[in-house]
């Protein structure tokens, strides 16, 4: 019997041994505490974080090794553990005190029971974590920077499935909304505004779903405020790795500001500024219009040529303010007397045009009488009467733009040089006869 004790202690130092190898080959550190947190036990592992033999680290406790007032998760799980009997698995953040470094370890700590149910001390089995945990700061940081990005974008930034579900939307898109983006996504445009509204935005989506290409155009919105806004958008087909289509981004700018003052610039350029009737410019391109129309259509085309008498003396007598209101009132009055399709403009100072499409001389000049006599009886400059003389002229068919115009200032000069206040009138024909 004593024989086999040595063979039996040699067998079990050979298992102890074939033990320690084994824990030494996992990838993970492990060690063992003992109530006052001095480590009894730490494989390869551990001894190559700490960078020291065996005997340097049994008997020590945590404050030799880690910056314990910046790796607080380590004291407070082993404090649960050893105080409290607690068994925890969590992350932890150390930081090694002789080099500074950050390491982050998924940790699974135990606590040791003595048979009397004591506790004695801990076990631990911590996982190298660092580099997943640095690659997702690393992603949050990036991810919380594109947003900062895409939120302070001077444009609506938004992501759709190939349902035209919300995927994504940046705060500028959601602010149209009136809502949260959190509430948005998932839903359709239909299921948020107005049927006019998601069908208007919907052509777009329609097209890249049916194309799987880039489509640019313009959307017409309706805020949550009531406010209509006019979007350039362009919305981009995304692709998953494979190639399949898995939705769209678009991109919408705001661009009513810079439409409204288009329009604005292109009224300035065609509208008078004082009266708000169609300048000389755009007068003439409407002349043209009507005439090229009538030279196809074979309609009649009458043109008036309209001029305030002693216009001068009003300025001069009553001031230039009493003669700018002057012209404001004939604009005014004189619109209310014609048709929708008749076009009245100032052609320059106190001259003034009226086409008249589809009207005939006779039917001319009945406008033109009306026209005068209205004037006569409705403005006044002070107790003064305000008088017109008119050219009445109609088209030919065969004259050019310039000849037309000339015949009808022409035969308003003629009224005025035959006493004023009246109508003068030929047919273009006639004078080309």
């Amino acid at each position: 019997m004593e024989t086999g004790k040595p063979q039996a202690t040699t067998d079990t130092r050979q298992q102890l041994d074939d033990l320690r190898a084994a824990v030494d080959s996992l990838g993970s550190f492990i060690f063992i505490k003992d109530l006052q947190g001095r480590y009894t036990y730490v494989n390869e592992r551990v001894r190559n974080l700490f960078g020291l033999p065996e005997e340097a680290i049994l008997g020590r406790d945590d404050s030799t090794f880690f910056s314990l007032d910046q790796s607080r998760d380590l004291r407070e799980n082993d404090e649960q553990v050893l105080r409290q009997g607690r068994a925890i698995e969590t992350q932890e953040r150390n930081v090694i005190a002789a080099t500074g470094e950050e390491r982050w370890f998924w940790t699974v700590k135990r606590p040791l029971v003595s048979a009397d149910g004591s506790i004695h001390g801990m076990s631990g089995a911590c996982t190298d974590i660092t580099e997943k945990v640095q690659l997702e700061r690393a992603l949050r940081e990036k991810q919380a920077l594109l947003e900062t990005v895409l939120d302070h974008a001077p444009a609506c930034i938004y992501l759709k499935d190939t349902d035209r579900r919300y995927v994504y939307l940046n705060h500028r898109t959601a602010a149209l909304y009136g809502h949260d983006p959190d509430a948005i996504v998932g839903a359709r445009d239909e299921d948020l505004l107005s049927h006019e509204t998601a069908e208007n935005c919907r052509g777009l989506d329609d097209r890249v779903l049916a194309t799987y290409a880039p489509q640019q155009g313009e959307e017409t919105f309706t805020a949550a405020d009531g406010r209509i806004r006019v979007y350039e958008t362009e919305k981009v087909p995304l692709l998953s790795e494979d190639g399949t289509f898995t939705g769209f981004i678009g991109f919408s700018r705001d661009m009513t500001e810079t439409r409204q003052l288009q329009q604005r610039l292109e009224r300035m350029a065609h509208e008078d500024q004082l009266t708000g009737l169609p300048n000389r410019r755009r007068t003439e391109q409407v002349l043209e219009e009507e005439l090229n129309r009538a030279h196809r259509s074979g309609q009649p085309l009458s043109l008036l040529a309209l001029d305030l008498d002693h216009f001068k003396s009003v300025n001069d007598h009553y001031g230039h303010e009493m003669g700018d209101q002057v012209l404001v009132q004939l604009g005014v009055i004189l619109s209310e007397r014609l048709r929708s399709t008749d076009t009245l403009g100032r052609w320059g100072g106190e001259e003034f045009f009226v086409i008249l499409p589809d009207t005939d001389l006779e039917g001319a000049q009945q406008v033109a009488e009306t026209l005068r006599q209205t004037t006569e009886t409705s403005i006044h400059a002070g107790d003064t009467p305000v008088t017109v003389s008119i050219g009445v002229t109609q088209y030919d068919h065969s004259q050019t733009l310039r000849a037309f115009i000339q015949h009808a200032d022409g035969l308003l000069y003629r009224a005025k040089h035959s006493g004023r206040n009246q109508v003068a009138l030929i047919s273009s024909q006639a004078a080309f006869r």
